[in-house]
């Protein structure tokens, strides 16, 4: 049996990709501070930005493919720690991509929609990235240093993941359980994106390793839509009062960071290779149906 290395497998999208991965592959996975528990997934401690570590990781594991999930994630703090920031998400990127090559290993990198600079929205692969922030920039330098390694390598980009996950809040979890406790939230209505249930983007990654060809892929929901409007529609379909999330403009929130305005992105070339793109209704429907909001207890930390 092949062997599949996750990189951040203790994060929502890695805990995924390696879950539905165990199914076929030998998984090896790596977690930063908290071991998870997911049947059939060896999990193994890394921080990512230790580039030696990280690439002996990939040498001892010898695996067929490296997902790479891991990242530093939180918008604002990377305009304060440039250096780690950079580190995590460019720096290691290149390394375990360039590790991943020497052994023969194919190297998927798990980007963002935020290289583009939000003027435009519904980008495709192939349109100019321009980040507004450190956090893009430093995603963008992952991406080149990905495939720099090797044309075969690949570059994925969702847009606002979301779905359950017992370690950190998302969007939608911190959407849920404020309102499921009658708390009222501000919602900004000027950001908007395309939604992406973490599950069906776990899928579509494994489903992308088995395409021949490299490069990069938009793997995002297949609506463009605003915080708000979604924050509505999560609120709609679990029965809770969408009053609660409170319109506002993203000038109001006072962040560090820029964020572009509207980094939605156009999914076509996936679908031109067969790979599903759910909307945002039947993403919410997925995770509904996959369990109770009651039985979810909400995570202090929030991814953002």
């Amino acid at each position: 049996m092949e062997t599949l290395l996750v990189v951040g497998g203790s994060g929502l999208v890695g805990a995924k990709v390696a879950g539905l991965a165990s199914k076929a592959f030998h998984v090896v996975a790596t977690y930063r501070e908290t071991k998870p528990k997911v049947a059939g997934v060896d999990f193994v401690p890394l921080h990512k930005e230790r580039v030696e570590d990280a690439m002996a990781l990939v040498r001892k594991t010898k695996p067929a493919s490296v997902v790479d999930t891991a990242a530093m994630h939180n918008v604002d703090r990377c305009e304060d720690e440039r250096e780690l920031a950079w580190q995590v998400n460019a720096g290691s990127t290149g390394a375990i991509a360039r590790a991943a090559t020497d052994i023969g290993a194919r190297y998927l990198f798990v980007s963002t929609d935020f290289v583009f600079d939000g003027q435009r929205g519904q980008y495709r692969e192939e349109d100019v990235a321009r980040p507004v922030n450190y956090y893009g920039e430093t995603k963008l330098a992952g991406e080149h240093a990905a495939l720099a390694a090797s044309a075969n390598n690949l570059v994925v980009r969702p847009s606002v993941i979301y779905g359950w996950d017992d370690t950190r809040l998302n969007f939608a979890t911190w959407v849920l359980t404020n309102a499921r406790e009658g708390k009222s939230i501000n919602v900004v209505t000027d950001w908007i994106g395309s939604p992406t249930l973490a599950d069906g983007l776990a899928a579509s990654i494994l489903r992308l390793l088995e395409l021949p060809d490299g490069g990069v892929y938009h793997l995002a929901g297949a609506e463009a839509m605003s915080r708000h409007e979604f924050a509505v529609r999560l609120l709609k379909a679990f029965g809770l009062d969408p009053s609660l999330a409170k319109p506002v403009r993203s000038a109001d929130l006072n962040m560090k960071a820029a964020r572009p305005p509207n980094s939605s992105l156009t999914s076509a070339k996936a679908k031109r290779h067969r790979i599903a793109v759910v909307s945002a209704d039947e993403g919410v429907a997925a995770m509904k149906g996959q369990r109770s909001l009651d039985s979810f207890v909400p995570p202090a930390r929030f991814k953002s």
